[in-house]
């Protein structure tokens, strides 16, 4: 097995000089696969150890490190005595690996990492979302004698909880006592061999044309207050009066199923470019609400209708005995539209956050300099989405307005943050979506 030099110490763990390992990077620094094979190797070489893998929110195990180990458990580590199902992986000696989730503003979570004394080894994987309550949490539980800490981060930010709540000086480049800190970008490891030349073709883009975001995605640096906004590289480009409706093509409606605000977009799309040509935003409104106002604006469509949108509006409501889709599908219906030409195309289940967003930016501006989508100046309020919605400092969250925020807001904007970026990026995402993995 080939490693790099600053991961050689995920190998010797039983010498004991540290219980703590930390790496940051930007893509392709091999930190993330790297503290993978470790955790595989060390599993495989005694009997009855546990690891669990963590991450601050996990909404579902795809969202966790689950696919790259058991991607490395079918390639590199076949025939090695592991084996896994949908939650756990596991040796054949006894040793295993699960999987956790937890948010700050979740009581139980919280509760819940303190059952996690017993393990031997605690991956903290996208450790920058962390936030100072989980890990006030976390680090006390960690007493069981020979456990080991390992985290993995990229620095989207200058002040990040898990340096404060570990003690690391990036300045500097310093730890305490028994903690291994490093940092490795994927200039110092290209020799190796592992980044495809698409990788290194990706990167070379994101330079020439985003060098800002070049900086912190591929070096670790982050700079400039751009990077907080969750759409980067919108531009009065993407905006554009020429798009039309066309009564012949396929429409896309894609929803999100919030009742205040419910808000869709409508689009055309073709092989490679999305058009949003209007917007359906409605306060205190029911999924029929909406339907009615599309059917209102565009009856006797002759294309097709296609809904996209959150695969949660495919379950049965306790307040309705159909589901979200079926009631839009059922409105169709009833107002003439033609059976044949209604079609519903979502997920089984949602894609992470992250995967709308990255394809989303993409769509938006690609790292080739291609914008490939393009929105019509009367949806003002996915346009003030594209503007206004950001993270928060140093998490992967969006920094999403209180109640008490909303009811005290007098240009009464605030509360349509948000649910008009997931109703057009869920669309984005189902047909552009983006596999293969940076690192």
């Amino acid at each position: 097995m080939k490693v790099y030099r600053k991961f050689s110490p995920l190998y010797n763990l039983e010498s004991g000089k540290f219980d703590t390992f930390v790496f940051t990077g930007g893509r392709g620094s091999l930190k993330t696969g790297s503290v993978c094979r470790a955790v595989l190797f060390d599993l495989m070489q005694h009997k009855n150890k546990r690891a669990v893998v963590f991450r601050e929110i996990m909404r579902s195990i795809n969202e966790s490190l689950y696919a790259e180990l058991t991607g490395l458990v079918d390639g590199e580590f076949r025939r090695r005595g592991f084996y896994y199902d949908s939650k756990t992986i596991r040796h054949r000696n006894g040793s295993k690996i699960f999987f956790m989730g937890l948010k700050d503003r979740n009581v139980s979570s919280l509760e819940a990492i303190k059952g996690i004394a017993n393990v031997d080894i605690c991956v903290v994987d996208e450790a920058q979302a962390v936030s100072k309550a989980c890990w006030d949490v976390l680090l006390p539980t960690l007493r069981k004698d020979g456990v080991v800490l390992m985290v993995v981060y990229n620095r989207i930010d200058n002040d990040l909880p898990v340096e404060e709540a570990l003690g690391l000086n990036y300045d500097e480049m310093s730890a305490p006592a028994g903690t291994y800190f490093a940092e490795i970008n994927y200039p110092e490891v290209e020799h190796l061999g592992f980044l495809s030349p698409a990788f290194i073709k990706r990167a070379e883009l994101k330079k020439r044309n985003k060098p800002e975001e070049y900086e912190r995605d591929y070096l670790n640096k982050p700079r400039g207050g751009n990077l907080n906004r969750v759409v980067k590289y919108w531009d009065k480009e993407n905006i554009d009066a020429r798009i039309r409706y066309c009564a012949d093509m396929d429409l896309h409606l894609s929803m999100d199923f919030n009742v205040d605000p419910m808000m869709w977009v409508c689009a055309h799309k073709t092989a490679d470019k999305l058009f949003v040509f209007d917007e359906i935003v409605m306060e205190n409104a029911t999924t029929q609400d909406a339907a009615d106002e599309f059917i209102r604006r565009y009856p006797g469509h002759k294309g097709r209708i296609i809904l996209n949108g959150d695969a949660s509006g495919s379950y049965r409501k306790t307040q309705s005995k159909y589901s979200d889709y079926a009631i839009v599908k059922n409105a169709l219906l009833k107002a003439g539209y033609a059976d044949k030409n209604i079609e519903i195309e979502i997920h089984r289940s949602n894609p992470a956050i992250s995967a709308r967003v990255n394809a989303f930016n993409r769509m938006v501006f690609s790292d080739d300099a291609v914008r490939s989508l393009k929105v019509h100046p009367r949806c003002k309020w996915l346009i003030y989405n594209m503007k206004n919605l950001k993270y928060k400092p140093g998490t992967s969250s969006f920094e999403l307005p209180t109640s008490d925020k909303i009811r005290s807001d007098h240009t009464n904007s605030l509360k349509f943050l948000g649910h008009i970026f997931d109703a057009v990026s869920y669309c984005a995402e189902y047909y552009w979506p983006i596999w293969e993995k940076d690192e």
